[in-house]
């Protein structure tokens, strides 16, 4: 019976370890859209969309599972955080940076986002499971080969949030599972943005069904050699 109850306890630690203890690690880089048909008003709301949906922490635990980067493009591209595993330690730094973060005016050059987030997540410390990047816009942007080569470079999707009638993120998605998100104006953004972030985040923390169904019958055998082993002990109790 000794031997039995041993089995079923590594069934079943064998089970439990192959399921993930908790979420899986993401490198979530957040490229907004600062050019000239954005105007500072609209710029202000998409930026405190953000600054609101990321202090959730129903979206972004602050346990380091998370990996966040912020780039604003327009002509050019700025890292305004660079890649970081966020805890309840450099949050307040994410906010600040986000926070001062500036409008800027120029072209919708989504490219050169993509290929900042692309360098940041490649040339950065952190281990991650997933790679995504998310671009939020209102318009059209030039992209040459960034989306192409982002996804050489192993970066697993690039999602967008088109913002208005004038936004098309065709030409921006790409990747496995990636997806595209409207807002039909700013004053909608952060539902969308939201919608989208929960998305991205929660893509890979739950089990799958099989892991499930392997873990309850692990646990059921450690609970039949247990039920087992007691009912031998109250045999030899009163025989």
């Amino acid at each position: 019976m000794k031997k039995l109850l041993l089995t079923a306890l590594g069934a079943a630690s064998t089970f439990a370890m192959a399921a993930p203890a908790s979420a899986a690690t993401i490198e979530l880089a957040l490229a907004l859209d600062a050019s000239g048909s954005i105007g500072s008003a609209n710029f202000n709301l998409q930026r405190q969309a953000y600054i609101n949906a990321l202090s959730d922490t129903s979206i972004l635990p602050q346990d380091g599972t998370i990996a966040i980067g912020v780039y604003r493009f327009a002509s050019s591209t700025t890292t305004i955080f660079s890649m970081a595993e966020i805890t309840s330690g450099n949050f307040s730094a994410l906010i600040t940076a986000l926070t001062n973060m500036a409008y800027t005016a120029g072209g919708t050059n989504i490219g050169s986002a993509i290929d900042a987030a692309r360098a940041d997540i490649v040339g950065n410390g952190v281990s991650s499971n997933r790679q995504i990047i998310d671009v939020s816009t209102d318009g059209i942007g030039s992209m040459g080969t960034s989306v192409a080569d982002a996804l050489g470079a192993g970066i697993d999707q690039i999602n967008c949030i088109g913002i208005g009638a004038g936004a098309d993120c065709t030409n921006v998605v790409g990747g496995t599972g990636s997806f595209s998100l409207t807002a039909s104006n700013f004053a909608a953004f952060e539902s969308s943005l939201r919608t989208k972030l929960t998305r991205e985040i929660t893509g890979g923390a739950v089990p799958e069904p099989a892991t499930w169904l392997m873990l309850i019958l692990g646990f059921g055998a450690v609970g039949g050699a247990l039920r087992a082993s007691r009912r031998q002990k109250v045999n030899l109790t009163f025989a």
